[in-house]
């Protein structure tokens, strides 16, 4: 009996010193040390825990150490610069392939929101249209409002390869402003499946044929939520794919799209419950309060999509991946 308790009274020191060591090891994981923690012990829930650790410290750290911030802010201003322009080009697009009036219809149902700003838009972008088809100096307008649009496009490569590391670009020019072309011509397309998308999510329970009752809005703007994010994380995850200088594999970049599609689909919903907001901005500002509204939602909008780069770039590289060697003094 004497040496069972002896037994019972060494457990709970056991106990106490593993806590220790654990709690001392779960410290290392916030800071540097965190790159010898892998293999400490013979668990794999550990392994996948700083595995997870050091990708996030990857993709916060490329993320300040690239300002991207600076980045993001950047991509706002070209594209909305660009916006008119692209609008534009999109209509002529359409109108070529006489589907203009659908496109027209479903950029008014996905801005419904403000309807003054696409009227707007839409009115300038119809003016930029008609100078061109007017003289030889409304064409030269014209292909100077389309170089904002390839100038957005080559921005937009240059911060993705940014996140990779890439200064110098290994593709030809010619291919790239092949595959800028090609996008610009695929466009409204691409705004055509957004908008059969928004159709989708506002008639979907009735596409299906379920009735929910008086749930049914409920569910419908749940379903319809979960259309767009999927269809987000797939746009997303071509984007990391493909616009990067870089092979980056498929798989880690779906990874990343789904986490990027996830905060964005939240994102843009919360900034629909704002419209209230908007609402009394405009009794102020008028047409004006959306300029700002449009130039936060954008950065914001861009930098969740730079952090879902980011992290593909950290999952890819995340067992190749060496500290500065300004971190590395401090270890």
């Amino acid at each position: 009996m004497r040496k069972k308790k002896n037994i019972i009274q060494e457990i709970p020191e056991q106990i106490q010193e593993s806590i220790k060591v654990s709690w001392g090891d779960i410290k290392d994981l916030f800071t540097d040390k965190l790159w010898d923690a892998e293999g400490r012990f013979a668990k794999r829930w550990w392994d996948s825990l700083v595995h997870f650790v050091k990708v996030v410290r990857i993709t916060l750290d490329k993320f300040a150490e690239n300002r991207m911030g600076f980045q993001c802010l950047a991509l706002a201003y070209c594209m909305t610069l660009a916006l008119i322009p692209f609008v534009a080009f999109v209509l002529f697009i359409a109108n070529g392939l006489r589907i203009s009036d659908e496109v027209e219809q479903l950029i008014r149902s996905a801005i419904s929101s403000n309807a003054e700003m696409v009227n707007l838009i839409l009115e300038k972008a119809d003016n930029i249209i008609d100078a061109a088809q007017s003289s030889p100096v409304g064409i030269i307008s014209a292909l100077m409002f389309l170089w904002t649009i390839i100038w957005l496009m080559f921005q937009i490569e240059r911060v993705f390869n940014n996140v990779w590391g890439i200064r110098k670009v290994p593709r030809n020019i010619f291919k790239r402003f092949g595959f800028y072309f090609l996008a610009l011509f695929l466009s409204p397309f691409v705004v055509l499946i957004f908008g059969y998308e928004i159709a989708m999510y506002s008639n979907v329970t009735s596409i299906i044929g379920w009735d929910f009752g008086g749930v049914e809005s409920a569910v419908t703007s749940f379903l319809g939520w979960v259309i767009f994010g999927i269809v987000t994380a797939l746009v997303f995850s071509v984007m990391y794919k493909f616009i990067p200088a870089v092979h980056v594999q498929y798989r880690h970049a779906l990874k990343a799209a789904i986490f990027a599609a996830i905060v964005f689909s939240l994102f843009q919903y919360l900034y629909l419950e704002t419209q209230t907001f908007v609402t009394r901005l405009n009794s102020v500002y008028g047409i004006m309060a959306a300029i700002p509204l449009y130039l936060i939602w954008m950065n914001i909008s861009w930098q969740i999509i730079i952090y879902g780069a980011e992290l593909c770039y950290g999952l890819q590289n995340v067992k190749n991946y060496k500290l500065p060697e300004w971190d590395s003094d401090k270890r």
